[in-house]
């Protein structure tokens, strides 16, 4: 089975509204190539340093580079994304261009590591491909090793970042967590590095589900962590301390008020995937269902959630 990459070359302003539309239709993965980092690439705020190729970026704008099964890639979803980047209010005209390229299920792992590399995260995560080596910089630095396969989340998008660090915050070790959309695991494997002991991942997809449980193995934690396919939280009875759900705005409406449910008293939803054009609706949504907000963060046009079920 082949993939289709898309590119499209958009305007700053309307990278977050593009990137929602590609994951909203189903794309595995999207890469983002900036121009602006050609200007500002000497080193990132923790200190990495890469070298970038000019070639690998577009003269100006942002190239999103988003990944669909040929099978599902037929010419009414190629309109459908047309049509809904093409009316976008903001969007330049003079900028936007649509281009695509087959990619051969052999060469997609080899079509990643041209994109993924050791960075640090947050504070205490570093991302290490499973297939580069990395020596620590400090002992608290925490490493989560993955291989994103074709499920989404090496940790170098926002909203991942976002959640590391609100995990980093709120989670302890006496916690127990549920990663709702666990994609590749890596949520679920910074928890485990923190010392929860009790952690469930749960993903719709079950080629997802099956690429979590590769990372973990690779991070020694698989037999701490239960991965199984699951619809967000519908059939879930167990409460846990701590929901953490990375997803598209939309489908985390969906399962406010499940969350609250979900949670123990005192209990933490963290929740991202957000454009910033959706979040004071999450915001006003988690109010009505009785969370007390904690902290929102912003990040390159995308939020960050945390709200608390405070005991009555």
């Amino acid at each position: 089975m082949n993939w289709t990459e898309l590119s499209i070359v958009v305007n700053h302003e309307v990278e977050p509204l593009v990137t929602d539309i590609l994951e909203s239709y189903g794309s595995n993965g999207v890469v983002i190539e900036d121009s602006n980092d050609l200007i500002n690439q000497p080193a990132d705020k923790f200190g990495e340093i890469y070298e970038l190729k000019q070639e690998d970026y577009p003269e100006k704008g942002v190239r999103l580079k988003a990944y669909f099964n040929e099978l599902k890639f037929d010419e009414s979803l190629r309109n459908k994304i047309k049509t809904d980047v093409t009316k976008l209010e903001n969007i330049d005209s003079s900028v936007l261009n649509f281009s695509e390229k087959t990619i051969a299920e052999v060469d997609w792992e080899n079509e990643w590591k041209n994109y993924f590399h050791p960075f640090r995260a947050s504070e205490k995560f570093t991302i290490v491909p499973s297939w580069e080596q990395y020596t620590k910089e400090d002992t608290s630095e925490m490493c989560i090793e993955l291989d994103p396969g074709m499920a989404f989340g090496t940790g170098d998008h926002p909203t991942t970042s976002m959640c590391l660090k609100a995990i980093e915050t709120y989670v302890k070790p006496e916690h127990s967590v549920i990663d709702v959309g666990t994609g590749s695991g890596i949520l679920s494997i910074a928890s485990h590095l923190l010392g929860v002991k009790r952690i469930k991942a749960l993903d719709i997809d079950e080629l997802a589900v099956n690429v979590a449980k590769e990372n973990f193995a690779k991070n020694h934690c698989e037999d701490a962590i239960e991965a199984v396919p699951g619809n967000l939280l519908k059939n879930e009875t167990e409460k846990f301390d701590i929901v953490i759900a990375n997803i598209l705005a939309h489908i985390i409406e969906d399962m406010i008020e499940d969350a609250y449910n979900t949670l123990n008293e005192d209990g933490y939803f963290i929740t991202s995937g957000i454009i910033e054009e959706k979040h004071e609706q999450i915001l006003n949504q988690m109010k009505h269902v009785g969370f007390d907000i904690i902290s929102v963060n912003h990040d390159n046009g995308w939020v960050c959630i945390v709200g608390q079920k405070v005991s009555e």
